[in-house]
Parts: C-alpha cells; structure tokens; sequence
C-alpha cells in the first residue's frame, strides 16, 4: 500500500508538470482527485484487536489441574500485548470451565484483567460469556470492571419485559484516543429464555443480530465498522468426530449458518470451537481456538491468539499469533493400537524423572493397547514402569483382537450342551 501511494504520488506530481498549459485552479484540481484517489485505496488502520476464547479456567484433565498452564498463558498474552500494543482484547467466551470455579481460577483471571490493563494504559478489553460459564457470575463485578475499561456481557438483560440490545453494542476508540473507531456487538451465549420461543437456535441468533443492526443505525457511531463478538457453533466449522470436548446438541440443532456475517461486519470474534479456524472459507469469520488442548483429539491442533486490524473502511486483516503451550499431549503408539509387550516396551523408552523438569511441564498420557485376551495384571505393570518417568498418566483405551469367526461345531448347541462345558473351556472358546 505505501509503494503504491509512492508511486501514485510520483505520477501525480509529473502529470501536474506536463500540464503547464492549463490553468492553475484545474492543475489544482487534477492534484486533489489524485489524492483522493490514494485515500481510497489507502485507509489507515482505525483499531488493532487480539482476540482469543475458550480458556476453560478451572479444568481439570484426567484428575490434572491446569492451573499452571493457565498462568503460563496469560503470562504469554500479556507479552503479546505488550509487544503488539493492540486497542482492544476480546475475549469470546468459556472463560471458566463450569459456572461455579473455584476461588482459586477466578483470582488468576481477576488478576490477569487487572495486570492486563495496568500494563497497557488506554486498552479496552472485552468479555462475554460461553455456554459453560454463568453469566451473572462474570457480570457481578461489571461496574467495578469498566471503571478499568474492562466490558462484560454474560446476560441478556430487559428494559420493562424488553431486551435491551443497545446495551450490548459497546463504541471502541484506539489506545490514546476517546474517539470511537470501531464498534463491538458483544453477544453472549444465548439460551432459550433470551429470544422469543417459536424461534430456533439460529433464528435467536439471527434476531438479536438484526435488532442489533436496527440499533446501530439508529445510533450516533452507524457509519463505524462493526466487529462482533460471539459464541456459538458454526455451519462448516470442524470438529473432531472421534472425541470432542464441547458441549454440542445432537444432530446439529445448535448450528448456525455464517454465510453473511463476513459481509455484514467487519470481522466475526467466534469462541465455542477449540480449533482455530475461518469458517466456510470466510477470512474475517473465525474461531480463535482453545489456549490448552481439552481431549487428546486436540493434540495436533495449533494454538494462536488472532490479531486482527480494521481499517476506516472497514476492511480486516487477520493474522494468528502462534503460542506453545507449557505442555504437550502423549499418546502411545502414537497411530492404532499395540499389544500389551510392545505397549510395556514402550513405556520402558520415556524419560525418566531427574528431578530438574518441573512436574507441570511433563506430558500427559494417553495409552492405547490391543487386547487378544484378558490381562488382569497389565494394570498394575504400567503403574511400575511410570513409576519414576517425567510424565502424568490419563487413561488407557483397550480394543479388542479380531478372532476368527467360530463355526457350528466349535460353538455351544442343543446337541453340546452348555452345561457339559466347563467355564475354562468355554473362555478358551472365546479368547
């Protein structure tokens, strides 16, 4: 964009030097309608905003606590802030991971807020509630966040038995300026009470979405870009069939079409889908993901906050901020299932614990073994041979050995009856 304004310039000045002839008032003139031409194709950026969801504070994986991969995250967005100097930090959603955390989870987000915007004076942070949070528990300190530019919507309120939509489009200015540039639908969770009953899902979605157009127009800030905050299952957004962690209705009844929200708004901040993703190819329509995987189907997932800057035209740009981690996920073997020797061999490999590695950064473990008979002891040999490795044990999932189909004359009958069959005899039929 600078090289063409350069460039653009460059012409500009030789086109008003080969034009002596003319008048000065139409040189004048040629040189305005040149640079607004340069206007037009460069806007200048109006709001920078990192957007993440789905932190599930509180989580507990396999009877491990996260706490500290938590801490570590945060730790690495207050760097990216600090770094990327963002306008705006949304957060869309499923910041705990059940409406009740415990004491300890909310002081870690609490504090994070309040370091977050101590750190970087004029930011403005936006949260809304997930399906897993209670949003009247996020909202009752609401007064005492937005003293700290700090907005949180976790309800639907009413004004008199109606919704109040206006409350939950929030103006956005930059860092140094009270001068809104952007403007932000914060739309928490909806649940059935929030919109009217002969509605479906999407079509609850879908309302508050046009109410909230209504508002906007109607409003002193309608020629501002919109970025909407929201959290909810997309059409055409993947997730793992195998195992998942979100909480999804059966048969797809919670699903929302999203083929115009990238045209009606500047950019869609989506939490509720822990891989990052656009959704149904849509660049500005997209799901930050999960900081931390929540099932081991989530192991090859990459974990990225999203920085997103909208211009004055309102036109996005978006580019995902990598993050690692404090730990990884383990899974042996890592494709298909092994028998129980080749299982234990494995399991023999992994390092040992040196006592310099902290616990919180070993991985967890996931086991999958092949099973051709019943091995009541194999149990207590994993627990032995983890006994002194750097890593934190999960589960074990068993498959069991494909046998040759039995025929007729192996397989009890009338004829063998079953009680002339010994209970030894009859597993060995079966194993």
């Amino acid at each position: 964009r600078i090289l063409f304004a350069v460039l653009l310039k460059f012409f500009a000045e030789r086109f008003c030097r080969k034009t002596l002839v003319m008048r000065q008032e139409n040189r004048n003139f040629a040189t305005l309608y040149l640079l607004l031409l340069i206007h037009f194709f460069i806007s200048t950026i109006a709001m920078k905003i990192i957007h993440t969801a789905d932190l599930h504070l509180g989580n507990v994986f396999h009877q491990h606590s996260r706490v500290a991969e938590h801490r570590h995250f945060f730790q690495w967005l207050l760097q990216t802030l600090k770094h990327e100097e963002p306008d705006a930090l949304i957060i869309s959603g499923d910041i705990f991971d059940s409406p009740n955390p415990s004491v300890e989870v909310q002081r870690l987000f609490f504090d994070f807020l309040n370091q977050c915007t101590q750190e970087n004076e004029g930011m403005q942070v936006v949260v809304i509630a997930g399906n897993h949070d209670s949003g009247a528990r996020i909202e009752a300190v609401e007064e005492l966040l937005r003293l700290h530019n700090i907005y949180v919507r976790g309800t639907v309120q009413r004004k008199c038995e109606n919704i109040d939509f206006e409350r939950n489009i929030l103006p956005l200015s930059p860092r140094h300026t009270s001068e809104a540039a952007v403007v932000c639908y914060a739309l928490p969770f909806l649940r059935s009470m929030d919109y009217p009953h002969n509605l479906s899902v999407e079509g609850g979605i879908k309302y508050h979405l046009q109410q909230m157009d209504k508002c906007h127009k109607a409003s002193e800030f309608k020629k501002l870009p919109v970025v909407l905050a929201a959290h909810f299952y997309a059409v055409g957004a993947f997730v793992n069939e195998q195992e998942h962690s979100e909480r999804l209705v059966v048969g797809g009844q919670d699903c929302v079409e999203v083929g115009d929200l990238g045209k009606r708004y500047a950019y869609t901040a989506l939490g509720h889908i822990h891989k990052a993703q656009e959704v149904a190819d849509l660049e500005t329509v997209r799901y930050s993901g999960s900081p931390i995987a929540l099932s081991f189907s989530e192991v090859d997932y990459k974990r990225s906050v999203m920085l997103v800057e909208v211009d004055e035209r309102g036109r996005a740009e978006v580019r995902a901020i990598d993050y690692t981690p404090l730990c990884d996920l383990l899974t042996l073997p890592k494709y298909g299932y092994a028998s129980p020797e080749k299982l234990l061999s494995l399991l023999a490999d992994l390092p040992k614990d040196d006592g310099t590695t902290p616990r919180e950064t070993w991985p967890y473990l996931e086991l999958h073994v092949q099973l051709s008979q019943p091995e009541p002891e194999l149990r207590a040999k994993i627990a032995k041979l983890l006994d002194d490795k750097a890593v934190r044990f999960c589960r074990v999932t068993t498959e069991t050995a494909k046998r040759e189909p039995q025929t007729t004359e192996t397989l009890p009958s009338l004829e063998t009856q079953l009680e002339q069959i010994s209970p030894l005899e009859l597993a060995q039929r079966c194993y």
